[in-house]
């Protein structure tokens, strides 16, 4: 049984020698009488055939092996393995045994001891004559082959070379010619682009001459309300509306009132065109006046502009502190009203700043607070930004990577804040410049967003009447802002809520030279302040802070103590620790109430000074007031108890102590008495609470009926 085709036979012409490699695991299973041949190899145009057996031929001795090659032509060889070498001649007589059959080839049976057939096995043939042909001449004959090939390599790579310089000589000019006739094409689209442009100008411009020389769209209604002070001492604002509107201010009707706030220049009113498609008067040579209404009568809307927070301040008509301290509540007054009557609310900010997210964030948490489901959409006007890459960049920047929320689907720049649990959700949306690729690619589907959302938000509800809301808001907020002067004592003058109103009264005819009157307004009615005593004097507070929430807080309700809460752990035990600084306080003015898991502190701070019995050079600052929280502590945290006698109060510094109770208390029900009646008894009698006592400080256990 002999393998055809077994091993790697590698032939070198120019050598005239022959190696044939063949691996262990082709030779390793042989046994006596089985060999192995090589496919057959090519020399200088003669074919030839190795035949080797490993553990011998059948008629061989034992342990060695023999090797046989095949020729078709008269041949001269020498055989090479494991060192062992044997010269092979095939003479014309064995030509003819080979090709006749009579024998396979031509080498010798016994040629040497069988190698190590573990390893690798390798097989040289030097041809020393090849069909009567010795080696030199061959080799010579080789050698001037090989040089005829590698002068024709030679000529053949020169003419490939020469060839390929000059195709890459004709692809350099033919690029060199695209390129100019390129940047000529380009220069000529620019030179028509810049036509194409100043003819649009050009366009643009006659086209906002004629929107300016044609009327505008007109406010609806207006309430002529800029100046608090203003109207303390005129006791009057007028409500305006256009000659053509068909907006009834003292009708009941059904709509929604969409109010569009910001700071003062942040693009509301050109918002409102864009989203309505109106043309109210816009840009830094306007300003909104008053309180702005604008009725979308096909989708029953009633749209509020204003003129927004921190508009400029006039120094005209009153000092500097004056009209700041007027604009500033002024502005106070018209937000919160705002923020009251308005079912949604849309916060127009530019590049959004820390004191933006601050107004943003408390007209969010007023709503939190007062548990009103309004949802509040904060528009970022990106009015400088033209590249799509830029505006979605700088929206999250600004927006996404500041608040934690979802990306909306349905659009880039829509952005929905997670306001927790519970809370009515924060929506942002950005608008890029008008007729650029980030404005073409984004602002009007994200304007239909936010109509679609202003639409399907909140329903219609009951009717309304604009002007009985207006009435009712302002007479809730004025005791904020304003003080009352009466001429009798202040024990007895009523309560600011009591003593101050406004009613909504008939028109009065305005007079001839009124710029309203010219703008074709017509007065429809006055929001009139009312005092309850005659011969009372209001006026602003000019004595307060204003609240984060944009109301003016006088300091009599501004008493807001430093308060600290830890833990203090001894070997009794484990105490919680509530510390309350309040300087100029009795005892006699601090009372409490224990809570399941806490304890309710209220302190009632006076003023030590009576302002009516002295002159002050400057306004006198006292804080004064009640203040009152409740500390509950959940229940994982551990049971706390109040402790009053524990209780401290020293150098204005009070102390309340509530101790965490070790483990919970247990008891069973006992019998007591004849009548078999059962009460809970505690299992140990120390367990049971300790019987009211007073405190060192003024901390007492307050009965029902003393309470």
């Amino acid at each position: 049984m002999t393998d055809v085709d077994s091993g790697v036979v590698k032939v070198n012409p120019f050598e005239l020698e022959a190696t044939w490699r063949l691996e262990a695991d082709e030779v390793a299973h042989k046994k006596k009488g089985e060999g192995v041949v090589t496919r057959a190899l090519r020399l200088w145009g003669h074919d030839f055939q190795l035949q080797f057996f490993p553990h011998g031929e059948k008629s061989a001795q034992e342990g060695v092996c023999s090797l046989f090659i095949r020729s078709k032509v008269t041949l001269d060889v020498d055989l090479d393995l494991a060192g062992a070498r044997c010269c092979t001649e095939i003479t014309e007589g064995r030509l003819s045994q080979l090709n006749t059959g009579a024998i396979d080839g031509v080498g010798c049976v016994n040629f040497c001891e069988t190698p190590d057939l573990a390893s690798p096995v390798e097989i040289r043939v030097q041809f020393k004559h090849i069909d009567g042909k010795d080696a030199k001449t061959l080799a010579e004959g080789a050698e001037v082959r090989a040089a005829k090939f590698r002068a024709a390599v030679t000529k053949i790579q020169a003419v490939w070379r020469g060839g390929n310089i000059r195709r890459r000589e004709a692809l350099r000019h033919a690029d060199e010619r695209r390129r100019r006739r390129q940047s000529r094409e380009l220069n000529a689209a620019l030179c028509l682009q810049l036509a194409w442009r100043l003819y649009q100008r050009r366009l643009q411009r006659r086209w906002h001459s004629k929107m300016v020389q044609a009327q505008s769209t007109p406010y609806d209604a207006i309430l002529a309300f800029e100046s608090l002070s203003q109207f303390l001492s005129t006791g009057d604002i007028r409500f305006l509306q256009h000659a053509e509107s068909k907006l009834q201010v003292a009708s009941a009707a059904r709509f929604r009132i969409v109010a569009v706030v910001g700071l003062f220049d942040k693009g509301k009113t050109f918002l409102i065109n864009k989203l309505f498609r109106v043309n109210l008067p816009s840009g830094k040579l306007h300003t909104t006046k008053g309180l702005s209404f604008l009725w979308i009568e096909e989708r029953r809307m009633l749209v509020l502009d204003s003129a927004g927070v921190q508009s400029t301040v006039s120094y005209r008509a009153q000092a500097v502190q004056d009209a700041i301290l007027d604009a500033q509540t002024t502005e106070s007054l018209v937000f919160e009203m705002i923020s009251r009557i308005a079912h949604h609310m849309i916060f127009v900010v530019n590049d959004l700043t820390w004191f933006e997210q601050k107004y943003v964030a408390m007209l969010h948490q007023k709503y939190v607070q007062g548990r009103q489901q309004k949802e509040l959409v904060v528009v970022h006007n990106l009015r400088n930004t033209t590249e799509i890459q830029e505006a979605c960049k700088l929206f999250s920047r600004q927006v996404t990577r500041c608040y934690d929320g979802e990306q909306s689907h349905l659009g880039e720049l829509i952005f929905t804040q997670d306001a927790g649990a519970g809370a009515p959700p924060l929506h942002h949306i950005g608008l890029c410049y008008e007729f650029s690729k980030a404005g073409d690619a984004f602002n009007e589907k994200n304007r239909q967003h936010l109509l679609q959302s202003l639409e399907h938000r909140n329903s219609l509800g009951s009717e309304l009447v604009l002007a009985d809301i207006l009435t009712a808001e302002l007479a809730r907020l004025l005791p904020r802002f304003v003080n009352i002067e009466a001429r009798c004592p202040e024990s007895s003058v009523c309560s600011s809520d009591q003593a101050i109103g406004v009613e909504f009264c008939d028109a009065q005819q305005p007079t001839s030279g009124d710029e309203c009157l010219k703008a074709g307004y017509n007065c429809v009615g006055v929001l009139r302040m009312n005092l309850s005593q005659e011969g009372a004097r209001v006026a602003m507070k000019t004595r307060g802070v204003i609240s984060p929430l944009g109301e003016i807080i006088a300091h009599d309700v501004s008493f807001d103590p430093i308060v600290n809460v830890y833990d203090r752990t001894t070997t009794h035990g484990t105490s919680r620790i509530i510390r309350i600084e309040c300087p100029g306080v009795t005892e006699e003015d601090v009372e409490w109430e224990e809570l399941p898991n806490g304890v309710k502190i209220s302190v009632d701070k006076k003023r030590p000074i009576d302002e009516h019995a002295v002159q002050p050079v400057q306004p006198i600052r006292q804080h004064h007031g009640v203040w009152e929280q409740e500390f509950s502590f959940d229940y994982s945290e551990g049971r706390f108890e109040l402790s009053p006698e524990e209780a401290t109060f020293e150098n204005g510094v009070l102390t309340v102590v509530l101790k965490k109770a070790a483990q919970p208390r247990r008891g069973k029900f006992g019998q007591v008495g004849d009548k078999g009646r059962s009460h809970m008894v505690a299992r140990d009698p120390d367990a049971q609470a300790p019987s009211p006592v007073p405190s060192c400080s003024s901390f007492s256990v307050l009965t029902a009926g003393g309470a």
